[in-house]
């Protein structure tokens, strides 16, 4: 909430250099980072298997 104005804000998260919006989940993926444990790598190479679907029917 802006605490001057009381307007309520929608929260995004962007990139920096390109100011694409990150919620387009054909055009960007969440990775496992160098100090990933093998778990977790594992466990993003299970979600990269798996077909990209959108929000279920009445969700946002």
């Amino acid at each position: 909430m802006d605490t001057v104005t009381g307007e309520e804000l929608e929260p995004v998260v962007v990139d920096a250099d390109t100011g694409k919006s990150l919620d387009d989940t054909e055009a960007f993926v969440f990775a496992a980072g160098p100090a990933a444990s093998a778990a977790i790598r594992a466990r993003y190479a299970e979600l990269r298997r798996r077909p990209v679907t959108g929000p279920k029917e009445g969700e946002e």
